[in-house]
C-alpha cells in the first residue's frame, strides 16, 4: 500500500491517544478508570453523532461512492449496438444536454470522459478497430446526447482526431458523425450513503455507552454511600 495511507492510519490513531486519552486520564484521577472511560467515550461519541447527521445532509464529511457512468455498449454503427434506443440515436427520445443547466452540463462532460476511457477499454479488446489509439480520438460534442429512461443513459460519438488521408471535411465513415458510438448509464451513486453509516453506527454506539454511564454513575454513588463520614 502508498506510505501515505500508513502515515494517515498513524496520524488518526496517534490523535485519538493524545487527544481522548489526555481527557481519560485526567478524568481517571478524580472518577476512577471505568467510570472515566464512559464519560470520555460517552463525549467522543455524542460529538461524532452530531457530526454525522450533519454530513449525513450535506456532503462535508466522508462521501460514499460518487455519480458515475456505467458501460453499456459500444460499436462502430449506433444501430448495431446490443441496446434497442440505439437504433434511434442521435434522435428520437435522446435529447442534448441543456447546457444553461449546471448540473446536467457536469453530468455531460463526466459522461464524456468516461466514455474515453470506455473507448479505450474497448480498443484495447479489440471491440473497436476504427481507431489504433484512445488518443486518435476525439468527443463530438454536438453528438453528446441524454436518454430520460430508467436512471438515464448517454451516447457519445467519437470522430478522428485527425482527418483520414483522402478526406477532405466530409463525415467520416462508422456511426452518426463519426467513427464510433458509445452507451452508458447514469449511476447516481449514493454520495452520503457513508456518512449516514457512520451516523447510525455512532448513534448505537452513543446510546449503549449512556446505558453504561448510567450503570457505572449509579455504582459510584453506591459506593460513596457506603464510605463512612
Amino acid at each position: 500500500m502508498d506510505l501515505l495511507f500508513f502515515e494517515g492510519v498513524g496520524a488518526v490513531i496517534s490523535a485519538i491517544i493524545v487527544f481522548c486519552g489526555s481527557v481519560w486520564m485526567l478524568l481517571a484521577v478524580i472518577m476512577g478508570p471505568r467510570l472515566a472511560y464512559f464519560v470520555a467515550a460517552s463525549v467522543t461519541l455524542g460529538f461524532l453523532t452530531i457530526m454525522g447527521v450533519v454530513w449525513s445532509i450535506s456532503p462535508l464529511g466522508p462521501v460514499g461512492q460518487l455519480p458515475e457512468w456505467d458501460a453499456v455498449a459500444i460499436g462502430e454503427e449506433a444501430a448495431e449496438l446490443d441496446f434497442d434506443p440505439a437504433a434511434q440515436y442521435p434522435e428520437g427520445d435522446w435529447r442534448p444536454p441543456d447546457t444553461e443547466n449546471a448540473a446536467e452540463a457536469t453530468q455531460a462532460t463526466e459522461l464524456e470522459s468516461n466514455a474515453l476511457d470506455y473507448l479505450e477499454e474497448a480498443i484495447a479488446g479489440g471491440d473497436i478497430t476504427a481507431f489504433e489509439a484512445v488518443d486518435e480520438a476525439v468527443v463530438n460534442s454536438d453528438n453528446t446526447r441524454l436518454l430520460d429512461q430508467g436512471a438515464g443513459y448517454g451516447a457519445v460519438t467519437f470522430e478522428p482526431a485527425e482527418p483520414a488521408e483522402g478526406q477532405q471535411g466530409g463525415e467520416p465513415e462508422g456511426g452518426p458523425g463519426g467513427a464510433a458510438v458509445a452507451v452508458l448509464q447514469y449511476d447516481p451513486g449514493n454520495p452520503l450513503g457513508l456518512a449516514r453509516t457512520i451516523a447510525a453506527g455512532t448513534a448505537v454506539l452513543f446510546a449503549l455507552h449512556l446505558f453504561g454511564l448510567s450503570r457505572s454513575e449509579s455504582r459510584a454513588r453506591r459506593r460513596l454511600a457506603e464510605v463512612p463520614h
